[in-house]
């Protein structure tokens, strides 16, 4: 079997895998809003998709239906991939695509991460780190990125936790954290949008969230945010992209960046090897063009061949808009 037959056979493995997720939630509107915490949420609205606001050193801007805010601040220590198709083509062989599991992340051979170390700059600053509490009182983490004021985008897996008793009795976020410094404090917060194909479905194709910060924390005023895009199937494919989130297996408290070729899309998720490592759910995927950064995808899952994430499409993108700006 050549390495092209063995890699479409891998990613058949793994449409089936996606349909089985995607049969989780027959009968219910999967992206339908769930909602947990002790903050009332406000009423409903019919906005418009916002453009970006403006944090600090950063100006917001939109183009159709993406969103984004850049920063005017300094180049950051770890230079970004510019995204692009024009990538060789990867094939994979070896094991088969496994079950996918949340919490199951994967290295793939040589460790490509990169310590962020400067992460006062922009985007770096607008990636968190998540120490959750659970409701049994167990203790996790993840990671996510603002992507407004008080609007910090991650996995549901890291709010709803099915076997430890639902949505976190609590979440602290951080903005940039280095270490044991954080340089822009953070918000502890109980309040959190999910997804009812997470939440009643625990379906990996549906595994995204929020986390909504006090009114009194507006930290993305302070550090800015990334947009958000919802990419073609032809944008996608190829796609030189980037993440960086807060690993487990690195000291605690270190952002790490790795930048790699998506290698396949479907309808509902985005497949990579970018490196990755439990801690690391809930961190951006995201394309870096002519200055502008879009957040394209959310990381989720990890697997003997690929490590994938939820694809933003349009109803996860007109989700995270609404939530993005009844927060603000």
């Amino acid at each position: 079997m050549s390495e092209r037959e063995e890699f479409e056979r891998l990613l058949a493995e793994g449409m089936a895998n996606e349909e089985m997720e995607e049969a989780k939630v027959e009968g219910i509107d999967g992206h339908e809003e769930t909602s947990g915490g002790s903050e009332t949420p406000p009423p409903e609205e019919d906005d418009e998709l916002a453009d970006g606001s403006e944090g600090s050193g950063g100006e917001g801007e939109s183009e159709g239906d993406e969103v984004y805010t850049e920063s005017t601040d300094g180049e950051p220590e770890v230079e970004e991939v510019e995204g692009s198709g024009e990538t060789k083509e990867e094939s994979t062989i070896g094991e088969p695509f496994t079950q996918i599991d949340e919490q199951l992340e994967r290295v793939f051979g040589h460790d490509d991460r990169k310590r962020v170390t400067a992460t006062r700059s922009y985007p770096w600053r607008t990636i968190c780190k998540l120490e959750i509490t659970a409701a049994n009182g167990r203790s996790f983490g993840c990671s996510g990125a603002l992507i407004g004021p008080r609007t910090v985008l991650t996995n549901g897996h890291c709010v709803y936790m099915h076997d430890h008793g639902g949505w976190a009795r609590r979440i602290r976020v951080s903005p940039g954290m280095s270490g044991s410094e954080r340089p822009y404090g953070y918000a502890d917060s109980s309040f959190y949008h999910s997804v009812k194909g997470w939440t009643q479905s625990r379906s990996s194709n549906y595994d995204y969230a929020v986390i909504v910060l006090p009114s009194n924390k507006k930290l993305g005023n302070s550090v800015g945010w990334m947009g958000l895009a919802n990419l073609s199937f032809f944008s996608l494919m190829g796609l030189r992209v980037n993440n960086s989130g807060y690993p487990g297996d690195k000291p605690f408290g270190t952002q790490w960046w790795n930048a790699n070729n998506v290698l396949a899309v479907t309808s509902r998720r985005v497949y990579y090897r970018l490196d990755t490592y439990n801690g690391q759910s809930g961190s951006p995927v995201w394309r870096y063009r002519n200055g502008k950064r879009h957040i394209i995808a959310v990381h989720n899952t990890g697997g003997a061949v690929f490590n994938g994430s939820v694809r933003i499409v349009k109803p996860v993108f007109n989700n995270l808009v609404k939530w993005k700006n009844a927060y603000t």
